[in-house]
């Protein structure tokens, strides 16, 4: 039994739209894509860090963004 696969040439490439990628600047409209942090914390200080947020009505990574933030003096 013998498996026969035809092969077709490869497409031509577009040099025009080489040049258009080779040409494109990065967008400013995007922000760059964030980095992710892990740490580890006592468990009991999850919790009380949790309990926080939640009687803020915030979210826990705003608010530590928030604090980095202000301790490294950030705009």
């Amino acid at each position: 039994m013998s498996k026969r696969i035809s092969m077709t040439a490869r497409p031509k490439t577009n040099p025009g739209a080489d040049q258009w990628v080779e040409k494109a600047e990065p967008s400013a409209a995007r922000p760059p894509k964030p980095k992710r942090l892990t740490i580890d914390i006592d468990p009991t200080l999850h919790k009380r860090l949790k309990l926080y947020c939640f009687q803020q009505d915030i979210v826990m990574a705003d608010l530590l963004r928030d604090l980095i933030e202000q301790k490294l003096g950030v705009d």
